[in-house]
Protein backbone atom coordinates (compact mmCIF):
# COMPACT_ATOMS: atom_id res chain seq x y z
CA UNK A 1 0.00 0.00 0.00
CA UNK A 2 1.02 3.15 -0.86
CA UNK A 3 2.33 5.63 1.81
CA UNK A 4 1.79 9.01 -0.53
CA UNK A 5 -0.85 11.16 1.05
CA UNK A 6 -2.43 13.89 -0.38
CA UNK A 7 -1.55 17.43 1.54
CA UNK A 8 -5.50 17.92 1.07
CA UNK A 9 -6.85 15.82 2.86
CA UNK A 10 -6.33 14.97 6.26
CA UNK A 11 -9.18 12.98 6.63
CA UNK A 12 -10.39 9.84 4.40
CA UNK A 13 -13.87 8.38 5.63
CA UNK A 14 -14.51 5.06 3.87
CA UNK A 15 -18.23 3.88 4.15
CA UNK A 16 -19.05 0.22 2.57
CA UNK A 17 -22.73 -0.32 1.49
CA UNK A 18 -24.84 -2.61 0.28
CA UNK A 19 -28.75 -2.06 -0.74
CA UNK A 20 -28.86 0.94 1.59
CA UNK A 21 -29.64 3.90 -0.07
CA UNK A 22 -31.52 6.12 1.69
CA UNK A 23 -29.39 5.74 4.92
CA UNK A 24 -25.88 6.17 2.18
CA UNK A 25 -27.43 9.32 1.09
CA UNK A 26 -28.01 10.70 4.85
CA UNK A 27 -24.23 9.62 6.10
CA UNK A 28 -22.84 11.34 3.45
CA UNK A 29 -24.69 14.32 3.55
CA UNK A 30 -23.92 14.76 7.33
CA UNK A 31 -20.39 14.42 5.45
CA UNK A 32 -20.56 17.19 3.43
CA UNK A 33 -22.66 19.53 5.60
CA UNK A 34 -20.05 19.44 8.24
CA UNK A 35 -17.74 21.93 6.32
CA UNK A 36 -14.72 20.29 7.58
CA UNK A 37 -11.88 21.28 5.07
CA UNK A 38 -9.57 18.53 3.84
CA UNK A 39 -11.98 15.49 4.13
CA UNK A 40 -12.02 12.69 1.09
CA UNK A 41 -15.34 10.59 1.33
CA UNK A 42 -14.88 7.29 -0.48
CA UNK A 43 -18.08 5.25 -0.62
CA UNK A 44 -17.86 1.01 -1.56
CA UNK A 45 -21.11 0.11 -3.02
CA UNK A 46 -20.87 -3.72 -2.77
CA UNK A 47 -23.14 -4.64 -5.33
CA UNK A 48 -26.20 -3.27 -4.33
CA UNK A 49 -29.23 -3.84 -6.52
CA UNK A 50 -31.32 -0.59 -5.60
CA UNK A 51 -29.58 1.84 -7.15
CA UNK A 52 -27.32 3.16 -4.44
CA UNK A 53 -24.63 3.89 -6.40
CA UNK A 54 -25.91 5.88 -9.75
CA UNK A 55 -28.01 7.77 -7.24
CA UNK A 56 -24.54 8.80 -4.97
CA UNK A 57 -23.19 9.72 -8.09
CA UNK A 58 -25.45 11.90 -8.90
CA UNK A 59 -26.29 13.69 -6.16
CA UNK A 60 -22.31 13.98 -4.55
CA UNK A 61 -20.04 14.33 -7.57
CA UNK A 62 -16.83 15.46 -5.28
CA UNK A 63 -17.16 11.99 -3.87
CA UNK A 64 -15.53 8.83 -4.83
CA UNK A 65 -17.72 5.58 -5.75
CA UNK A 66 -16.09 2.36 -5.88
CA UNK A 67 -18.36 -0.14 -7.23
CA UNK A 68 -18.37 -4.31 -6.75
CA UNK A 69 -19.94 -5.54 -9.49
CA UNK A 70 -21.11 -8.87 -7.17
CA UNK A 71 -21.22 -8.50 -3.51
CA UNK A 72 -17.95 -9.28 -1.79
CA UNK A 73 -18.56 -8.53 1.70
CA UNK A 74 -18.46 -5.72 4.16
CA UNK A 75 -15.03 -6.75 5.07
CA UNK A 76 -13.34 -6.77 1.47
CA UNK A 77 -15.25 -3.58 0.62
CA UNK A 78 -13.97 -2.11 3.46
CA UNK A 79 -10.49 -3.14 2.43
CA UNK A 80 -10.84 -1.93 -1.54
CA UNK A 81 -12.01 1.56 -0.25
CA UNK A 82 -8.73 1.54 2.26
CA UNK A 83 -6.86 0.96 -0.87
CA UNK A 84 -8.11 3.56 -2.36
CA UNK A 85 -8.19 6.63 0.21
CA UNK A 86 -5.16 8.78 0.65
CA UNK A 87 -5.37 10.50 4.04
CA UNK A 88 -3.17 10.61 6.65
CA UNK A 89 -6.23 9.67 9.06
CA UNK A 90 -8.22 7.09 7.92
CA UNK A 91 -12.12 6.73 9.05
CA UNK A 92 -14.62 3.76 8.59
CA UNK A 93 -17.73 4.74 9.11
CA UNK A 94 -21.44 2.22 8.72
CA UNK A 95 -23.80 3.42 6.18
CA UNK A 96 -26.16 3.85 8.83
CA UNK A 97 -24.62 6.99 10.54
CA UNK A 98 -24.84 10.70 10.68
CA UNK A 99 -21.69 12.19 12.18
CA UNK A 100 -21.96 15.28 14.21
CA UNK A 101 -20.82 18.93 12.19
CA UNK A 102 -18.09 19.10 14.61
CA UNK A 103 -17.22 15.36 14.60
CA UNK A 104 -14.15 15.29 12.06
CA UNK A 105 -12.76 18.66 13.57
CA UNK A 106 -12.05 16.67 16.84
CA UNK A 107 -11.69 13.43 15.63
CA UNK A 108 -8.30 15.51 13.63
CA UNK A 109 -7.79 17.56 16.02
CA UNK A 110 -7.20 14.36 19.03
CA UNK A 111 -4.74 12.74 16.34
CA UNK A 112 -2.59 15.40 16.41
CA UNK A 113 -2.65 16.34 19.99
CA UNK A 114 -2.03 12.70 21.22
CA UNK A 115 0.43 10.94 19.24
CA UNK A 116 0.13 7.51 20.65
CA UNK A 117 -3.43 7.25 19.61
CA UNK A 118 -3.78 5.01 16.51
CA UNK A 119 -7.58 4.09 16.88
CA UNK A 120 -10.18 6.30 17.50
CA UNK A 121 -13.71 5.11 18.20
CA UNK A 122 -16.77 7.54 18.43
CA UNK A 123 -19.31 8.67 21.40
CA UNK A 124 -22.22 6.28 19.51
CA UNK A 125 -25.57 7.33 20.30
CA UNK A 126 -29.05 6.13 19.44
CA UNK A 127 -31.33 8.76 17.19
CA UNK A 128 -33.27 9.39 20.39
CA UNK A 129 -30.00 10.68 21.83
CA UNK A 130 -29.53 7.81 24.60
CA UNK A 131 -25.56 6.55 24.88
CA UNK A 132 -25.01 3.50 22.56
CA UNK A 133 -22.10 0.88 23.71
CA UNK A 134 -18.86 2.29 21.58
CA UNK A 135 -15.99 0.38 23.17
CA UNK A 136 -15.01 -2.14 25.81
CA UNK A 137 -12.65 -4.88 26.69
CA UNK A 138 -11.46 -8.03 25.22
CA UNK A 139 -13.76 -10.44 25.94
CA UNK A 140 -13.67 -12.58 28.75
CA UNK A 141 -15.00 -16.14 29.53
CA UNK A 142 -17.97 -14.61 31.54
CA UNK A 143 -18.73 -12.09 28.79
CA UNK A 144 -18.90 -14.55 25.82
CA UNK A 145 -21.41 -16.65 28.43
CA UNK A 146 -23.38 -13.24 28.98
CA UNK A 147 -23.60 -13.03 25.16
CA UNK A 148 -24.44 -16.49 24.28
CA UNK A 149 -27.27 -16.42 27.12
CA UNK A 150 -28.89 -13.55 27.23
CA UNK A 151 -29.17 -13.03 30.63
CA UNK A 152 -26.95 -9.49 31.05
CA UNK A 153 -30.32 -8.65 28.59
CA UNK A 154 -32.75 -9.76 30.94
CA UNK A 155 -30.91 -8.10 34.02
CA UNK A 156 -30.66 -5.08 32.25
CA UNK A 157 -34.75 -4.51 32.35
CA UNK A 158 -35.11 -4.45 35.97
CA UNK A 159 -35.59 -0.91 36.83
CA UNK A 160 -32.62 0.90 38.37
CA UNK A 161 -29.93 -1.55 37.12
CA UNK A 162 -28.89 0.43 33.76
CA UNK A 163 -28.00 3.56 35.74
CA UNK A 164 -25.77 1.34 37.77
CA UNK A 165 -24.13 -0.07 34.88
CA UNK A 166 -23.42 3.06 32.04
CA UNK A 167 -23.17 2.19 28.93
CA UNK A 168 -19.31 2.44 28.31
CA UNK A 169 -17.61 5.33 25.97
CA UNK A 170 -19.46 8.09 26.63
CA UNK A 171 -16.41 9.02 28.61
CA UNK A 172 -13.51 8.99 26.51
CA UNK A 173 -11.35 6.15 28.51
CA UNK A 174 -8.98 3.90 27.19
CA UNK A 175 -10.35 0.93 25.86
CA UNK A 176 -8.91 -2.59 24.37
CA UNK A 177 -10.94 -2.01 21.29
CA UNK A 178 -13.82 0.19 19.52
CA UNK A 179 -16.81 -0.47 17.19
CA UNK A 180 -15.90 -0.66 13.90
CA UNK A 181 -19.24 1.38 13.11
CA UNK A 182 -17.34 4.94 13.46
CA UNK A 183 -13.78 3.80 13.91
CA UNK A 184 -10.87 5.80 12.96
CA UNK A 185 -6.90 5.43 12.63
CA UNK A 186 -3.75 6.35 11.50
CA UNK A 187 -1.86 5.53 7.88
CA UNK A 188 0.64 4.56 10.30
CA UNK A 189 -1.39 2.31 12.30
CA UNK A 190 -2.80 0.65 8.54
CA UNK A 191 0.75 -0.28 7.20
CA UNK A 192 2.19 -1.38 10.71
CA UNK A 193 -0.35 -4.15 10.86
CA UNK A 194 -2.06 -4.34 7.56
CA UNK A 195 -5.82 -4.11 6.76
CA UNK A 196 -8.75 -6.04 8.07
CA UNK A 197 -8.66 -9.42 8.17
CA UNK A 198 -11.33 -10.92 5.53
CA UNK A 199 -10.94 -14.42 7.38
CA UNK A 200 -13.74 -13.19 9.90
CA UNK A 201 -17.18 -14.04 8.08
CA UNK A 202 -19.08 -10.57 9.61
CA UNK A 203 -17.90 -9.08 13.04
CA UNK A 204 -15.13 -8.88 14.89
CA UNK A 205 -12.47 -7.60 12.44
CA UNK A 206 -13.02 -4.43 14.48
CA UNK A 207 -11.83 -6.46 17.55
CA UNK A 208 -9.16 -7.88 15.84
CA UNK A 209 -7.93 -4.75 14.40
CA UNK A 210 -7.87 -3.02 17.31
CA UNK A 211 -5.99 -6.36 19.22
CA UNK A 212 -3.35 -5.88 16.57
CA UNK A 213 -3.00 -2.30 16.90
CA UNK A 214 -2.23 -2.52 20.84
CA UNK A 215 -0.03 -5.18 20.00
CA UNK A 216 2.05 -2.71 18.20
CA UNK A 217 2.49 -0.33 20.91
CA UNK A 218 -0.65 1.88 19.63
CA UNK A 219 -3.05 3.78 22.10
CA UNK A 220 -7.37 2.96 21.33
CA UNK A 221 -9.81 5.33 22.90
CA UNK A 222 -13.08 6.43 22.57
CA UNK A 223 -13.03 10.22 21.55
CA UNK A 224 -15.78 11.91 23.47
CA UNK A 225 -16.61 14.77 21.61
CA UNK A 226 -16.58 12.45 17.93
CA UNK A 227 -19.74 12.31 18.54
CA UNK A 228 -21.88 9.95 15.87
CA UNK A 229 -25.50 8.96 15.56
CA UNK A 230 -25.82 4.68 14.45
CA UNK A 231 -28.76 3.79 13.38
CA UNK A 232 -27.42 0.82 15.06
CA UNK A 233 -29.44 -2.94 13.45
CA UNK A 234 -30.23 -1.08 10.42
CA UNK A 235 -28.18 -2.93 7.77
CA UNK A 236 -27.92 -6.32 9.71
CA UNK A 237 -31.24 -6.13 10.74
CA UNK A 238 -32.51 -6.81 6.79
CA UNK A 239 -30.67 -9.85 7.03
CA UNK A 240 -32.32 -13.10 6.96
CA UNK A 241 -30.05 -14.35 9.72
CA UNK A 242 -30.42 -11.00 11.92
CA UNK A 243 -31.88 -12.13 15.66
CA UNK A 244 -32.59 -8.89 17.10
CA UNK A 245 -29.63 -6.67 16.16
CA UNK A 246 -26.94 -9.35 15.58
CA UNK A 247 -26.75 -12.58 13.69
CA UNK A 248 -25.90 -15.17 16.61
CA UNK A 249 -24.75 -17.69 13.54
CA UNK A 250 -21.97 -15.34 12.78
CA UNK A 251 -20.89 -13.25 15.61
CA UNK A 252 -20.41 -16.54 17.86
CA UNK A 253 -18.28 -18.18 15.39
CA UNK A 254 -16.20 -15.47 14.60
CA UNK A 255 -15.52 -14.92 18.35
CA UNK A 256 -13.96 -18.29 18.38
CA UNK A 257 -11.86 -17.11 15.46
CA UNK A 258 -11.16 -14.15 17.24
CA UNK A 259 -9.68 -16.43 20.69
CA UNK A 260 -7.73 -18.77 18.61
CA UNK A 261 -5.81 -16.16 16.24
CA UNK A 262 -4.82 -13.81 19.84
CA UNK A 263 -5.97 -16.10 22.59
CA UNK A 264 -4.01 -19.78 21.38
CA UNK A 265 -6.11 -23.34 21.37
CA UNK A 266 -6.42 -23.74 24.81
CA UNK A 267 -8.55 -20.15 25.32
CA UNK A 268 -10.92 -20.97 22.05
CA UNK A 269 -11.61 -24.37 22.85
CA UNK A 270 -13.12 -23.07 26.52
CA UNK A 271 -14.34 -20.27 24.37
CA UNK A 272 -16.54 -22.45 22.45
CA UNK A 273 -17.75 -24.21 25.39
CA UNK A 274 -18.67 -21.00 27.21
CA UNK A 275 -20.56 -19.76 24.00
CA UNK A 276 -22.44 -23.40 23.95
CA UNK A 277 -23.30 -23.26 27.34
CA UNK A 278 -25.12 -20.28 27.71
CA UNK A 279 -26.72 -20.50 24.01
CA UNK A 280 -28.23 -23.71 25.47
CA UNK A 281 -29.38 -21.54 28.30
CA UNK A 282 -30.86 -19.23 26.24
CA UNK A 283 -32.17 -21.91 24.06
CA UNK A 284 -33.79 -24.15 27.36
CA UNK A 285 -35.33 -20.52 28.35
CA UNK A 286 -36.80 -19.91 25.21
CA UNK A 287 -38.54 -23.14 25.17
CA UNK A 288 -40.46 -22.14 28.16
CA UNK A 289 -41.48 -18.74 27.63
CA UNK A 290 -42.53 -19.74 23.78
CA UNK A 291 -45.08 -21.95 25.50
CA UNK A 292 -46.67 -18.76 26.54
CA UNK A 293 -46.67 -16.75 23.56
CA UNK A 294 -49.69 -16.23 21.00
CA UNK A 295 -50.14 -17.84 18.14
CA UNK A 296 -49.35 -15.13 15.87
CA UNK A 297 -46.29 -14.46 17.33
CA UNK A 298 -44.84 -18.34 17.62
CA UNK A 299 -43.50 -18.80 13.93
CA UNK A 300 -41.50 -15.65 14.17
CA UNK A 301 -40.05 -16.74 17.78
CA UNK A 302 -39.96 -19.98 16.69
CA UNK A 303 -37.43 -18.93 13.73
CA UNK A 304 -35.03 -16.80 16.00
CA UNK A 305 -34.97 -20.26 17.99
CA UNK A 306 -33.75 -21.64 15.10
CA UNK A 307 -30.82 -19.13 14.95
CA UNK A 308 -29.64 -19.82 18.06
CA UNK A 309 -29.49 -23.57 17.05
CA UNK A 310 -27.77 -22.74 14.19
CA UNK A 311 -25.21 -20.62 16.19
CA UNK A 312 -24.56 -23.38 18.37
CA UNK A 313 -23.79 -25.97 15.44
CA UNK A 314 -21.47 -22.89 14.23
CA UNK A 315 -19.71 -22.64 16.90
CA UNK A 316 -18.80 -26.58 17.06
CA UNK A 317 -17.72 -25.81 12.95
CA UNK A 318 -15.59 -22.73 13.71
CA UNK A 319 -13.93 -24.75 16.63
CA UNK A 320 -13.33 -27.95 14.14
CA UNK A 321 -11.87 -25.28 11.19
CA UNK A 322 -9.22 -24.36 13.80
CA UNK A 323 -8.37 -27.26 14.73
CA UNK A 324 -7.57 -28.65 10.93
CA UNK A 325 -5.65 -25.38 11.05
CA UNK A 326 -3.70 -26.28 14.07
CA UNK A 327 -3.55 -30.01 13.98
CA UNK A 328 -5.08 -30.12 17.53
CA UNK A 329 -8.18 -31.12 18.67
CA UNK A 330 -9.57 -28.46 19.59
CA UNK A 331 -13.25 -30.16 20.76
CA UNK A 332 -11.83 -32.23 22.80
CA UNK A 333 -11.48 -31.46 26.69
Amino acid sequence: MSSAVSPEHRVSVVIPTHDTRELTICCVECLLASGFDGVEVLVVDDGSKDGTGEALRTRFPSIRVLGNERPRGFTASVNRGLAAADGRILLLLNSDTEVDPEALEELDRTFRRRPDLGVAGATLRYPDGTPQWSGGGEPSLLWLFGLASGLPALIARIPGVRALRPVRGTAGEAVDWVTGAAMAFRREVLDQVGPLDEGFRLYCQDLDFCTRARKAGWDVAVVPDFRVVHHHGATIGRSSGAAGRQDPEHLWADLVRWSLEHRGAAWARRAARVLRAGGRLRLAGRALVGLLRGVGERAAWQRDSLRFRRALVGVREAIRQAASSTNDDLDQP
